[in-house]
């Protein structure tokens, strides 16, 4: 496409470099695949993270001294970063002559789409092997769960609660969760929550329910939230955006369930004014609880579980926070009850009124009082996920505590 006499893909790591695809080296390189640093360009391409246009090495500073001038004749050398899954530059698509050449605009644009498409298909198998990875620990896990009914529980509550997260703390939010397992036989829910900072600086609040009751509804849980954990990390996308992502690789990697997600990001700007943006995927509403008691239901369209049409259009929604404000994000668990039917909207009622009436609570007492005052005649597990809104100067209250409070209740 380029019209070079050598084209590779290099991987670079402390000590070498390897090329997984290569086409047109002298031996012994093209038959070992490898060459030390002492060889490499493609380093120079890792440690900056940026595109290298050499048009001629020779003269070129960087890396007159390099010895695939000599031993490899690399002349010209245009390389492009190749990106992993926790979006970490871990090589280079490069493309070299064995003699001068300006590279065109145009043959860069080229070989930047060609990374690009390496670097999705590079990620995606990463995600695919670690998804294959929490699967094998889920089926090791129900293999050695055979021995009893008390003992498949055991293994099973332990399988999800190791698959849920420490919490993030920043000195102008406060985080806390609770995972309350259902106790009805054997079963095991896909309930899970996370919050995590990105590399961009905002927080990012997720929960959700895979359909079922078993340790395959657990196995696919733990790669649903795996692989959400990574699409959100570093793309700094919208909410729906990520939420399509996720179903999109749902597809690709043969993940087989249903789930409902309520995926969410906190952001501050300069100003200091804080916005949720949120997209919700067929998951019970956020509740809003102002600081003076008053509650605000974030009962948004929502739009279909992931599993079902990757092709679907999804939609965000925004509402500025205040100091004060608390967001809770639960499932299902928290507002059904055996009596009561499929009725969650009386469920979602007597949320609000607990939420209203214990307001001036700190956060932790907050959350155990929602669980044993809304937890009390439900048949699910119960995930519940809050963040509170402090003034972003002012040191955090007392009663919040130290950071890196263990996110489990």
């Amino acid at each position: 496409m380029l019209g070079v006499p050598v084209a590779l893909v290099s991987f670079v790591t402390a000590d070498e470099q390897v090329f997984p695809g290569a086409l047109g080296l002298p031996e012994p390189w093209q038959g070992s695949r490898r060459t030390p640093l002492s060889h490499s360009f493609c380093q120079h391409v890792v440690r900056t993270r940026a595109p290298l246009v050499v048009t001629d090495a020779r003269v070129d500073p960087l890396v007159w001294e390099n010895l695939a001038i000599r031993d490899l004749g690399v002349i010209a050398y245009l390389g492009i970063p190749l990106v992993g899954a926790e979006g970490a530059v871990v090589g280079s698509l490069c493309a070299i002559d064995d003699r001068p050449r300006a590279w065109t605009g145009t043959e860069v644009a080229v070989l930047q789409d060609l990374a690009d498409a390496c670097s999705s298909e590079l990620q995606l198998r990463t995600l695919r092997a670690r998804a294959t990875e929490a699967a094998v620990r889920a089926a090791t896990a129900q293999a050695h769960a055979e021995v009893s009914l008390a003992e498949r529980r055991t293994v099973a509550e332990t399988l999800q609660q190791a698959m849920l997260t420490h919490l993030p703390e920043a000195d102008d939010l406060e985080i806390r969760a609770r995972y309350v397992p259902s106790h009805v036989g054997d079963q095991v829910g896909g309930d899970w929550y996370d919050a995590f900072r990105t590399a961009d600086g905002a927080t990012v609040l997720a929960i959700g329910d895979v359909t079922g009751h078993d340790m395959q509804a657990a196995a696919t849980m733990g790669q649903l939230r795996t692989l959400l954990r990574a699409f959100a990390y570093d793309r700094g996308e919208e909410p729906s955006q990520t939420l399509g992502r996720l179903d999109r690789a749902m597809t690709g990697l043969d993940v087989a369930g249903l789930a409902t997600i309520v995926l969410a990001r906190i952001e501050q700007d300069a100003a200091g004014t804080r916005l949720l943006r949120w997209s919700n995927a067929g998951h019970p509403p956020p509740v809003l609880l102002h600081a003076d008691g008053r509650t605000t239901l974030l009962d948004r369209r929502p739009d279909l579980l992931v599993g079902v049409d990757a092709t679907r259009q999804r939609h965000d929604w925004a509402v500025e926070l205040a100091p004060g404000d608390t967001v809770v994000l639960h499932t299902d668990g928290l507002i059904e009850h055996r009596d009561w039917g499929a009725d969650i909207d009386r469920g979602t009622a007597e949320l609000r009124r607990t939420l209203t009436g214990h307001h001036h609570l700190p956060l932790d007492r907050l959350l155990d009082t929602v669980v044993s005052r809304n937890g009390d005649g439900r048949e699910d597990d119960i995930a519940l996920l809050a963040v509170r809104c402090h003034p972003a100067d002012p040191a955090r209250p007392v009663e919040v505590g130290t950071r890196g409070l263990p996110a489990l209740g």
